[in-house]
């Protein structure tokens, strides 16, 4: 599967959100994350092994570092684990050998079943680079484009992490939220740092709750190309 998604959309707090639900929820997965994947193929591999648990050798050859993951993923088949591998940021993987190296993995299967499911997480960059290697993407059986939040998303959203940081009631008023959304196109990570900064300023002016315009003040020295009517 692949999900894509813009800097700052969740795509990397989905990833982790995953790995611990399959790990702690369940007994029947063992999970090999990949945070770096910007190295060469022979290191990728050594990566997965060892995030697998297996020590790879400095002199294991790509050959022996495929003995030990095909051991692995045996041996988590005998043990009723299904393997999975998760790589983050797959956008920063240049060569396009090292994504065939990768789709080669997927030939690890019995007649009846697959040994590994592999997930890539990445920025809209990845989705080209996919089409490149075409033997590639119609492996992928899911695809996923993460969007920007909407209007009505981007309030819930505020007011759900306020929520959980223990404010019952709204602190940013409608109007503020709206510029906060039109500012942020709606991409969580803006979001939090406007929202974060807004609140600092709030607690320096001792105000009660976050207006339009203060949110205005914020943004203008944040963002100045920003163009608010």
């Amino acid at each position: 599967a692949m999900l894509s998604g813009e800097y700052g959309s969740g795509k990397t707090l989905l990833s982790r959100v995953l790995m611990a639900k399959l790990i702690s929820e369940d007994t029947h997965y063992q999970v090999a994350l990949i945070v770096n994947p910007a190295i060469p193929k022979e290191e990728l591999l050594a990566e997965i092994v060892y995030q697998f648990g297996e020590e790879p050798a400095k002199q294991d050859n790509k050959s022996e570092l495929l003995h030990k993951l095909n051991d692995t993923l045996y041996r988590n088949m005998h043990r009723n684990k299904h393997s999975v591998i998760i790589i983050d940021e797959a956008q920063a993987i240049e060569d396009e050998s090292t994504l065939e190296e990768i789709r080669l993995l997927l030939n690890f299967q019995l007649n009846e079943k697959f040994l590994l499911t592999l997930l890539l997480f990445g920025q809209p960059e990845l989705k080209d680079k996919m089409d490149k290697v075409p033997q590639f993407k119609q492996r992928l059986a899911i695809k996923y484009h993460l969007g920007t939040l909407d209007p009505t998303e981007t309030q819930g959203y505020i007011k759900h992490r306020c929520q959980v940081a223990g404010r019952q009631e709204s602190i940013f008023s409608d109007k503020a939220i709206s510029i906060i959304h039109a500012v942020s196109k709606g991409i969580p990570r803006e979001i939090n740092n406007i929202c974060d900064l807004c609140l600092v300023i709030g607690l320096g002016n001792k105000v009660t709750s976050i207006n339009e315009a203060l949110v205005g003040e914020v943004v203008k020295d944040m963002k100045p190309e920003s163009i608010l009517s």
